[in-house]
């Protein structure tokens, strides 16, 4: 059979399993949660530069936007 001390060892590295796959998982998910954020961010930024560049489209008069348009031909 078991000893006291085999058997507080035993609980003390269930304990320590638990807890290591606890913090794992934890930081598996803070992990996944960055990485999703950064190309989140450069579409958020990419989005609002565009609403940026529309806004002052859409300010510009006709011929303003003609010699603009004129500046991007080869």
């Amino acid at each position: 059979m078991f000893t006291v001390p085999e058997i507080v060892l035993l609980v003390l590295k269930i304990a320590n399993a638990i807890m290591t796959e606890v913090h794992d998982t934890k930081s598996f998910q803070a992990g996944t949660d960055a990485e999703i954020a950064k190309p989140s961010a450069a579409i958020l930024r990419k989005t609002q530069a565009g609403k940026a560049i529309m806004e002052k489209v859409d300010a510009m008069d006709d011929k303003d936007i003609d010699a603009g348009l004129r500046g991007l031909e080869p």
